[in-house]
């Protein structure tokens, strides 16, 4: 369980926190087809917690918004991850309209500056969301690209929110990151890129993320103990691609 309190509550700002509660079979099916779907869902758990930790450092409120949305799985988040959170449930038919229907809600609470974020950059620190928070006091919108082509966060001030940039999207295609830049190049919002991520679906993404922080931080979270026990496996699936320095997670400005 992660026992951490919650920090001190923030007026304005919030970070939506989409997860999936990690029963094998449902969550990191990919990874599950090779390292068998109870060690994925292990894997994904850490993850989960990882990032919990992370984004408890960031000043604004945290809303983590479960799935599936009934109650049952509400009370087994709190049994996992502390009772001390807010657990509100993703509702809709697919992920734009979850995504959009937890932005009307965090505006409606009263919040002047949103980010909504997923679960599968277990490595992303805090500085980072907290930039991106701050970023909106210059830009209309940030959004974060994921390497498989999506985007692992996106956040809008009140006054520049657009909702319709999450209708009609084909999720899970390489073409996501893109539409979507479009959409709010074409609603003329100044939108700020962050930085590109590794957002982990497959081997390969694992063992990006297992190389890439072999120097960083997050070689001490309880994910990247978890990584080790693969150490052999892993390295099956290395690819030749840039490597990023994860050696300091400091964030300037």
């Amino acid at each position: 369980m992660v026992s951490r309190p919650q920090g001190t509550t923030m007026s304005d700002t919030c970070v939506l926190f989409f997860v999936k509660y990690p029963d094998p079979g449902t969550v990191k099916t990919r990874l599950g087809e090779v390292l068998g779907h109870e060690n994925a869902a292990a894997l994904y758990r850490h993850f989960v917690q990882d990032l919990m930790l992370e984004l408890g450092r960031v000043q604004a409120d945290l809303r983590v918004m479960h799935a599936p949305g009934d109650e049952a799985t509400a009370r087994r988040f709190k049994e996992w991850l502390g009772p001390q959170h807010r657990y509100l449930p993703q509702v809709g038919s697919d992920l734009g309209v979850r995504m959009r229907h937890a932005f009307d809600e965090a505006f409606a609470a009263g919040y002047e500056r949103v980010v909504l974020m997923g679960s599968d950059v277990p490595d992303y620190p805090h500085e980072l969301v907290q930039k991106a928070l701050d970023d909106l006091h210059q830009h209309d919108v940030v959004i974060g690209p994921a390497n498989d082509g999506g985007y692992y966060l996106i956040g809008f001030r009140r006054d520049t929110y657009r909702p319709d940039v999450f209708d009609g999207i084909a999720w899970s295609t390489p073409e996501v990151f893109e539409v979507t830049r479009e959409r709010l190049q074409e609603a003329r919002c100044d939108t700020l890129r962050l930085p590109d991520w590794n957002d982990v679906d497959t081997m390969w993404d694992l063992n990006v993320l297992y190389r890439n922080n072999r120097n960083s931080s997050f070689r001490l979270t309880a994910s990247y103990a978890a990584l080790r026990e693969h150490d052999e496996l892993l390295r099956r699936y290395d690819i030749d691609l840039p490597r990023v320095d994860r050696s300091s997670r400091e964030v300037a400005g």
